[in-house]
């Protein structure tokens, strides 16, 4: 999946239940970000991702799905 995913393309990274004492984390939509020089080498499987409120996170593409992949 790491290769044919597009800047822009809409995620929605997996929730987490509750454990213990925990809260449970809803599911959250976010779009792929383009890659810069600040991220580091580019890795297979990991991508950056860029929240509403403009945060951004790098994750692997395990913990989401894609929505739509421009």
């Amino acid at each position: 999946m790491s290769q044919s995913l597009k800047t822009g393309s809409r995620i929605e990274l997996h929730g987490t239940p509750a454990i213990g004492g925990f809260p449970s984390v809803a599911p959250e939509v976010a779009k792929i970000a383009r890659w810069t020089a600040a991220s580091g080498p580019i890795q297979p499987g990991w991508h950056i991702v860029k929240f509403a409120d403009g945060g951004r996170l790098c994750v692997h593409e395990s913990r989401f799905r894609v929505i739509s992949n421009r």
